[in-house]
């Protein structure tokens, strides 16, 4: 990957990258924590549709935001964009704390969307320039996982605390801290003269790396559409109640987090074929093993922990896979997985209403083989390009 695209230390200096992921982790954290929010407007008595449509906006606004990054990333300095990002999310959340009219807040939680979405292209283009992409998704990934359950588990006491807008003020006050900090942040695009002149702007335009990006809407569309339903899943699969089954997708988010270590770890000592093929393989054994196998508690616990822990793992060689083939192309992935969101709920919801769980396995395993055709063959075809010509 470093022969693909080596880049001068400034974009992998720990301080930096440090900054780069709390940008990216507070800036998206609305979406990441839904349903404390929704909790936290339960005192407005609004219907499920507009709690839907509430957090609907917010990621489409998050998508939006990410994907204006593929005009400006190379065109804009960095820093103006991120200091104006940060001061709309304090400001849209601070104002979620006293605005409680539906269209008011819609606005608000899009702009807030739209800020996410720029911190989240801005993330995208360090990580685009990075010498061990693999390895930054990773860690971003881990931390991830811990904020996102460091909030679910503390908003009780926040809106105990602070009131039912109470999370609003915590991630106003978190995006503060990220104020002055913002020289952290390199400055814009790298070229050859910014970075060094020894070593020039090297990127992958091949058609191949679009079929890659495709793939994050099949792969995204098994990973909501799962975990959406872990509950059904757990009631219809496995007959589990309500309480044992919470318990054991409480466990399986925390076990998932290996799979941010695994990636971590392996990074691209291989290339990206094996991981991904391998993932691949793994996470279909396990949405058999899940749909079709869990006779007990323990044995969905092993199944729906070992397949979070395969998507989180193909999550984090996805991202580097089109980082090698593109790495202009980065800012598309999240749009790419919000429409994989969207359409793997609502996809796997009908599925289940009107197929079953034997409609649900033939639903994510054909995304799951679709994932495959849309990565494997590009990846060897690309590895061969990369071979023949490295500074293409």
């Amino acid at each position: 990957m470093s022969a693909i695209a080596p880049k001068g230390p400034r974009f992998d200096s720990l301080p930096r990258l440090a900054y780069v992921n709390a940008l990216f982790i507070i800036g998206t954290i609305g979406t990441l924590i839904t349903p404390a929010m929704l909790d936290g407007w339960a005192q407005l008595h609004w219907s499920a549709t507009r709690l839907g449509a509430v957090a609907a906006i917010e990621l489409a606004g998050l998508a939006a935001g990410s994907l204006s990054g593929l005009y400006w990333q190379r065109r804009w300095r960095w820093r103006p964009v991120a200091l104006a990002s940060v001061l709309v999310a304090i400001a849209g959340n601070a104002a979620c704390v006293v605005v409680k009219d539906f269209a008011g807040v819609c606005v608000l939680r899009a702009l807030v969307g739209v800020s996410g979405g720029l911190l989240t292209a801005l993330y995208s283009a360090v990580l685009a320039n990075s010498r061990s992409p693999g390895r930054v998704i990773a860690v971003t990934t881990f931390i991830q996982i811990g904020v996102e359950a460091a909030f679910m588990f503390s908003a009780a006491s926040v809106f105990e605390g602070l009131g039912n807008s109470g999370l609003f003020v915590v991630m106003a006050a978190l995006f503060i801290v990220l104020l002055p900090f913002l020289a952290l942040l390199p400055a814009k695009w790298p070229t050859a003269t910014t970075e060094d002149p020894r070593q020039p702007e090297r990127h992958q335009r091949s058609w191949r790396a679009y079929p890659l990006l495709l793939s994050f809407v099949p792969f995204i569309v098994v990973q909501a559409g799962v975990y959406t339903f872990l509950g059904e899943f757990g009631r219809v699969a496995a007959n589990l109640s309500v309480e044992a089954t919470l318990h054991a997708i409480g466990i399986s988010v925390v076990l998932s987090s290996l799979g941010s270590v695994a990636a971590y770890s392996l990074n691209d000592r291989i290339g990206f074929k094996l991981p991904i093929g391998g993932a691949v393989l793994l996470m279909t054994g396990m949405l058999f093993g899940m749909i079709l196998g869990s006779r007990s508690a323990a044995l969905f616990l092993f199944y729906i922990s070992l397949l979070q822990i395969s998507w989180i793992f193909l999550n984090c060689y996805l991202y580097s896979a089109l980082i090698d083939a593109n790495n202009l192309l980065v800012p598309a992935a999240t749009p790419s997985s919000a429409l994989g969101s969207v359409v793997g709920a609502g996809a796997m919801g009908y599925v289940l209403d009107h197929g079953g769980i034997t409609g649900s396995l033939i639903l994510t395993v054909g995304s799951m083989i679709l994932t495959a055709l849309l990565t494997l063959p590009f990846l060897r075809l690309h590895a061969a390009d990369a071979t023949a010509n490295p500074l293409n």
